[in-house]
């Protein structure tokens, strides 16, 4: 059977799907399949999902999908990780600030319990593998937004090239894998956006087997009692990250998996620096309009 490029874009994961897929018809159905599928499974705004039934157990053993135990797995070990710095259980506070319905389907919207100011820690969460169930610390909720969609681009993009493609790229709302061959000989060149104009680019890198992920706190904005607002949360404070001329306000890391090239985004945006993002490459955009960069950076820019 032929191979040909494929290139399509759909919604998908509360964001936009931009999906490239070097190989047969039927690759792309199944990316649109699974990607349905792990949005059913993880997101806090679909009330039967996995991540739902888990922020209602109370701290009881809840059976879930075997996708579901791996997103949970990369949460613990995300928090633990980056010693809290990324915390996925800030779903309350999120509420709180006024983020409590889907930004893409208003009519679905999270209910959640427990404090928005509290830490909570993951690291006693137990996971069953035999029956896939997880329990979770009494009074933790989970929010997978910070690594879902990286890591769900993993997923989809290892599946297919197991299912026989030569090449894929998964962007996820700007978070993107990329495996196998690239249409630009062999590899595949990605576009940073400019934080102040998302129709600017800002440079260009080149990756051949890898990931890249932006983090930026105007990626979704709104308003709350009159205050602006934006999603990227202080975990020390429960509250929006401050921003000031000086602040680092859109982090972009090239990492072996969007899973983590998402998390450590979050993470300078969060440190307000790039020392933390070792041993991956880290991009950074501040208010007033500087760029820094860590030394791998220069790795990968395209010339």
């Amino acid at each position: 059977m032929p191979l040909t490029l494929h290139q399509v874009v759909f919604p998908s994961m509360g964001n936009t799907a931009n999906l490239t897929v070097i190989g047969s018809d039927g690759l792309v159905d199944h990316a649109r399949r699974r990607l349905g599928e792990l949005e059913s499974r993880w997101s806090r705004f679909v009330p039967s999902s996995d991540v739902s039934r888990l922020n209602r157990s109370g701290g009881r053993a809840t059976p879930v999908h075997a996708d579901t135990v791996t997103l949970v797995r990369y949460l613990v070990d995300a928090q633990r990780r980056t010693s809290g710095r990324f915390d996925p259980t800030l779903a309350p506070a999120l509420n709180e600030l006024g983020y409590s319905t889907s930004r893409t389907n208003p009519t679905h919207s999270c209910e959640v319990g427990g404090s928005s100011v509290a830490v909570v820690d993951l690291t006693t969460t137990h996971i069953d593998e035999r029956f896939d169930a997880v329990t979770l610390p009494f009074g933790a909720t989970l929010d997978a937004g910070g690594l879902g969609k990286g890591l769900a681009a993993d997923i989809v993009a290892r599946e297919l090239m197991e299912l026989g493609a030569d090449g894929v790229c998964v962007s996820l709302g700007g978070d993107i894998r990329c495996m196998g061959t690239g249409p630009v000989d062999g590899h595949w060149t990605i576009d940073v956006a400019r934080p102040d104009d998302s129709s600017a680019t800002l440079c260009t890198v080149e990756l051949s087997d890898g990931a890249i992920a932006t983090s930026s706190v105007r990626a979704k904005q709104w308003v709350s009692d009159e205050r602006d607002m934006h999603h990227v949360i202080d975990p020390s404070t429960s509250r929006p990250l401050a921003t000031m001329p000086g602040s680092i306000v859109q982090s972009t890391v090239i990492a072996a998996e969007a899973v983590w090239a998402e998390v450590f985004a979050t993470v300078a945006l969060v440190d307000q620096s790039t020392l933390n993002c070792e041993p991956v490459a880290c991009l950074v955009a501040r208010a007033d309009g500087t760029i820094d960069h860590n030394h791998q950076w220069k790795d990968f820019v395209r010339e």
